[in-house]
């Protein structure tokens, strides 16, 4: 198995797809409690098994996925889901950089051991973070760090401590840089319904959330997509994700993207900045927590 992945925008040759198949919501995760416990919607979300509904739509959806990465010559792996699990956004737990993956310190403990999903990574160099057991103990989520060829920018949150922003600059080492972020008016979870790079110079930037002066000081020369608003996906019972999901994309290459297909105006706006724009639908984003990006995990890009 070849990793070999230092950005979110160079060409895709190969890449893990998430899946639904056996999914179940966990029961006895605190982290996962408080999640759901940050949540304003009137109703909670139910426990367990995912409804067949959501099952059948979004195997679907993936399947409509891993046809077009294979139609354009992408590999394509996916997890061994033969237990529960939630690991439909495959990107959330291991951080592919270099040529490593990393089992990230996630504060979710259901999660914990995701790696064994994947069992393609036993050849490759496969770092396995210490289980935080603490709050000062390093602790982050592999969504929650945008890769940008030197830099690793390290947004902090509930969900990732300075801690783990240190632990992962000394597991990096100095080929990379890593670049702590705070979003200053809203606690993120994850970082790629926020920011998210196009190719080397251009980001896509969430504008409910972040200001200008709010970027980070090495993206004030890039060219910035400023995101007013994105189409609001419906749900099954409880949105697990708000509706910038939205926005969360996959760059195949530094030219094209992939896109919902219901996110007419984001569409466009791409294609006015000389994007090449693939849809196709993500029925139950909302309600698993998860986009393009968030299901998707690059292995390998040129």
């Amino acid at each position: 198995m070849i990793i070999s992945t230092c950005n979110e925008y160079s060409k895709l040759k190969s890449v893990i797809v998430g899946s639904v198949d056996n999914m179940s919501w966990p029961t006895d995760d605190i982290e996962f409690d408080r999640s759901i416990g940050r949540s304003t919607y009137q109703t909670t979300l139910i426990r367990g098994a995912i409804p067949d509904l959501v099952k059948k739509e979004a195997t679907e959806d993936l399947e409509r996925v891993v046809d077009i990465l294979q139609n354009r010559k992408i590999e394509v792996h996916r997890p061994v889901t033969s237990k529960p699990h939630w690991a439909y956004s495959a990107r959330d737990i291991i951080l592919t950089i270099g040529d490593m993956a990393i089992q990230c310190p996630t504060p979710f403990d259901s999660r914990a051991n995701e790696s064994e999903m994947y069992p393609f990574l036993t050849d490759c160099r496969l770092i396995k973070s210490p289980r935080p057991r603490n709050v000062d103990d390093p602790c982050f989520d592999a969504a929650n760090v945008l890769k940008l060829d030197d830099k690793l920018l390290y947004s902090l949150s509930h969900s990732a401590n300075e801690a783990g922003a240190d632990w992962l600059q000394q597991t990096v080492g100095n080929a990379y840089e890593v670049i702590k972020w705070k979003v200053v008016d809203h606690d993120i979870t994850h970082i790629d319904s926020t920011l998210l790079t196009l190719n080397e110079n251009t980001v896509i930037v969430n504008a409910s959330r972040v200001k200008e002066q709010d970027l980070p000081n090495f993206m004030q020369d890039y060219k910035k997509i400023w995101i007013d608003d994105v189409a609001s996906r419906g749900f099954h019972h409880f949105p697990y994700a708000s509706k910038w999901i939205g926005m969360n994309i996959l760059s195949l290459d530094p030219e094209t993207i992939l896109v919902d297909d219901i996110q007419v105006a984001l569409k466009e706006k791409l294609q006015e900045n000389n994007f090449n724009v693939i849809t196709t639908p993500m029925r139950q984003s909302r309600t698993l927590g998860g986009g393009f990006h968030c299901v998707t995990n690059d292995l390998e890009r040129e």
